[in-house]
């Protein structure tokens, strides 16, 4: 009897698939009963469920990036400046984010330091399994953003401005993990423009996103003085990541680029929400996001970039000759001429010679400045709404040397170049004649 328990003692159970979230963990047997299974209940533990299952995409050398799924609309045009220290309301950035949990293709990361854990591998599980592989792409990753991304911008106005991304950043993102994680997933995604079939580098940039979205999430629901740089920095960093990211998805038949400019949105009232807790604290002797905040162009200060002259070179978009499928009331004008505006802004900036940082903070505003209603116009693909995207993407095109931007490498297009033409065989034969410009910008006419 006595061998036979032995016996019996080493055989190992069959593993659940479809068992809690706290039992994979732990590799032991779920019984599978909801809501608390006995396993959770008899250690009084938290009992979480994975949700519904979601069926694989085909295995496939280079997936394509994530595309969210969410219609989600809040949030708001961001048009306060950094006096006004009123919060803005929250973005539940679970609910912007939730699509990508399901949409990663989980074959890309089988066999690759992530892909170990396979008894709870789903693509909403975002553990990450310690391991000399995974310390060894971690230094890899780290090493790369040091020598290629430190600064995201060329040239910086001040030295202050340096010490903040080259010293201040990494230190605090020894601190914050919201911040650690979107800093690996930035260089992942840099160095997957030389290696685009890196399974691996994918993989990788696969789970430092989804972690640093979540850590961010849960930063920001305990926000505070002390913690705000990092959430206002956590919130760049994959704002950054999200336009990089733009080069690598598929624009036929064209989808506009719904996760940047929603993500954009909720990174710009997470920004105001970390502005406003320095100020209510009177914490801007020490804040480094003040230092961003407080240079130029300041955002939500001067907001000449909405005035109407800065729109007039591309008045003739706003025309109502051409059929367009929009409502013409104030609310729709409005966020038409703030778009145009804005967008002309930028040229106006490039025109004029403003410094290369300048420029790219600019692009970089464009999704959290716009009003809420013309994202919704281009999420609704209103043949003016994508001219007006195509038009900022022309101007997106004539800013060099700062790799996130997507210029052309190898020969292949720019990624400002694959935006316009696709919008341009996107909208109706009638508003071509509106895409004169951004097509000349890029040489396709």
């Amino acid at each position: 009897m006595s061998s036979l328990q032995n016996h019996a003692a080493k055989v190992g159970h069959r593993k659940s698939r479809n068992g809690c979230l706290k039992c994979k963990a732990r590799r032991v047997k779920c019984d599978e009963l909801q809501p608390v299974c006995s396993n959770c209940s008899r250690l009084k533990m938290e009992c979480r469920w994975p949700e519904p299952r979601h069926s694989r995409p085909s295995r496939s050398p280079h997936p394509s990036p994530p595309m969210l799924s969410s219609s989600d609309s809040t949030g708001g045009s961001i048009t306060v400046g950094i006096n006004d220290p009123s919060p803005r309301p929250p973005v539940d950035h679970d609910s912007v984010f939730s699509a990508i949990l399901h949409r990663w293709p989980v074959d890309a990361v089988e066999n690759t330091v992530f892909g170990s854990n396979r008894d709870g591998d789903e693509a909403h599980d975002t553990d990450l399994p310690e391991s000399r592989a995974r310390r060894l792409l971690e230094h890899r990753l780290m090493h790369n953003y040091y020598v290629n991304i430190l600064n995201p911008f060329p040239v910086t106005p001040s030295e202050e401005w340096s010490i903040v991304w080259s010293r201040k950043l990494p230190m605090m993102a020894l601190q914050y993990d919201n911040l650690l994680y979107a800093i690996l997933s930035v260089s992942a995604t840099n160095l997957l423009r030389e290696r685009p079939d890196d399974v691996e580098l994918f993989a990788a940039r696969q789970r430092y996103l989804i972690s640093a979205m979540r850590e961010q999430r849960k930063l920001l629901a305990s926000l505070t003085v002390d913690n705000a740089d990092a959430v206002c920095f956590g919130a760049l960093q994959i704002l950054i990541n999200s336009f990089a990211m733009l080069r690598e998805r598929a624009v036929e038949p064209y989808e506009p680029p719904m996760d940047w400019l929603r993500l954009g949105r909720g990174a710009g009232t997470v920004i105001w929400m970390s502005v406003g807790e320095v100020l209510r604290a009177d914490g801007m002797a020490t804040s480094s996001m003040m230092v961003i905040a407080n240079s130029y162009p300041r955002f939500g200060v001067d907001e000449s970039y909405f005035d109407p002259e800065m729109r007039l070179d591309f008045e003739g978009i706003l025309t109502q000759k051409l059929p367009s499928g929009d409502t013409w009331d104030e609310e729709t004008k409005e966020a038409y001429e703030k778009a145009l505006s804005y967008v002309g802004s930028v040229q106006k900036a490039i025109d004029r010679g403003e410094p290369i940082y300048a420029i790219c903070r600019r692009i970089q505003a464009f999704p959290l400045v716009m009003p809420p209603k013309y994202i919704d116009l281009v999420t609704m693909q209103r043949p003016r709404a994508l001219v007006v995207l195509a038009h900022f993407f022309a101007t997106v095109a004539q800013a060099r040397g700062v790799w996130w931007l997507g210029e052309s490498r190898r020969g292949e297009d720019s990624m400002a170049r694959r935006e316009i033409r696709a919008i341009s065989r996107a909208i109706p034969k009638e508003w071509y004649g509106q895409m004169i410009w951004p097509m000349d910008m890029v040489g396709l006419r």
